[in-house]
């Protein structure tokens, strides 16, 4: 009798393409960057063929482009790209607040109260690659509570994509102040808590709207150097 099935290794193409995808949040890589194939399978260690499979991959997340004679660059996003990222990131919010407003429990609330404490001790600390990550993972939190796996996979094609550009925002506004973020998390969750759908998505399209001007603004600032 088989009692155990066997465990699939990450691919070397993931774990290629997540260093790469790292690489572009955090903005060690930054947009227009030239990404080539030789450099890549000299820093990691790899043969060629894992380092294409990873940029059709993070092509395909749209993180990169890739253009017949010249490589690939790190997308540069413009105006229009962001209004059409945090439109798409609404929505999403939004529905995921239909499903789960009725289904979240007292251990969730608690969960949610707690990323938030965690995400005001990294602004004290000044460790804003946890400020940023500790913020994503809040939104996650309730994507991943839908048990929707449309929705969940429409998210994760769009969440580095936030994440990219919300770095650039850090650098074209460098006092940038982060406690909005936990004010902004504080009143979803209590939108949650009393159970009334409407100011949930009230305080999404707030916030979106609110966060999507300021990188639009930071992507144009980037634009004109």
């Amino acid at each position: 009798m088989t009692v155990f099935s066997q465990i699939q290794a990450v691919s070397l193409r993931e774990r290629v393409a997540e260093q790469i995808r790292t690489a572009i949040i955090e903005g060690r890589l930054k947009p227009n960057d030239h990404i080539t194939e030789a450099a890549l399978t000299q820093q990691l260690g790899v043969s060629r063929t894992p380092v294409r499979e990873a940029l059709i991959l993070l092509e395909r997340e749209a993180l990169i482009v890739s253009y017949p004679h010249r490589g690939s660059f790190v997308r540069a996003f413009n105006e229009d790209d962001v209004t059409a990222l945090f439109s798409m990131r609404t929505t999403l919010e939004n529905f995921t607040a239909e499903l789960v407003i009725d289904r979240l429990v007292e251990e969730d609330y608690e969960e949610l109260e707690d990323l938030i404490q965690r995400q005001r001790r990294w602004i004290a600390e000044r460790d804003f690659r946890n400020v940023r990550s500790t913020d994503m993972a809040f939104h996650q939190y309730l994507i991943s509570a839908t048990q929707h796996p449309m929705l969940m996979r429409n998210w994760q094609e769009i969440v580095a994509q936030i994440a990219a550009v919300l770095y650039i925002r850090a650098e074209a506004i460098p006092n940038y102040d982060e406690m909005m973020a936990v004010s902004d998390h504080q009143k979803i969750v209590n939108a949650y808590r009393a159970r009334d759908l409407a100011a949930v998505k009230r305080e999404n399209e707030r916030i979106n709207a609110r966060v999507a001007g300021e990188c639009r603004f930071s992507v144009r600032k980037l634009s004109n150097g």
